[in-house]
């Protein structure tokens, strides 16, 4: 079962750093090789930034949950009550992953992310 949540991560993963890598070429490298200095390299960074994270936040706000929960064939249940999480415990369970590399060790150590205990939920085959 981990290694089904670690490749349902990493494919959500490769989406998170593609879709912060468009904007990232649209609002700053193509300017840069079209010779423009843009005064504001630093706000075009923090935006697609920004883009990423939100997906990264709200990836597995959708009732199947994550593009790589449904490759991998995964569910995000209610801890206590083993039934499908609600759209509240998708959303807090995904806040904790801005602080990236204790998240992943926190699960690393544990087997649970620090999301998970958050939202009182657990990551289940379906």
């Amino acid at each position: 079962m981990d290694s089904k949540r670690i490749g349902a991560f990493f494919v959500d993963f490769i989406i998170t750093a593609i879709i912060m890598e468009i904007p990232f070429m649209i609002l700053v490298i193509l300017p840069l090789i079209k010779g423009q200095q843009p005064s504001d390299v630093i706000l075009r960074t923090l935006i697609s930034t920004l883009i990423a994270f939100l997906y990264l936040v709200l990836r597995d706000l959708p009732k199947n949950g994550s593009i790589g929960k449904r490759i991998f064939k995964l569910k995000i249940i209610d801890s206590k009550t083993k039934e499908a999480a609600s759209l509240k415990q998708r959303f807090l369970r995904n806040i904790p992953l801005l602080l990236n590399w204790i998240e992943i060790i926190t699960f690393v150590c544990s087997g649970k992310r620090i999301g998970d205990r958050l939202a009182k939920t657990d990551v289940v085959q379906k």
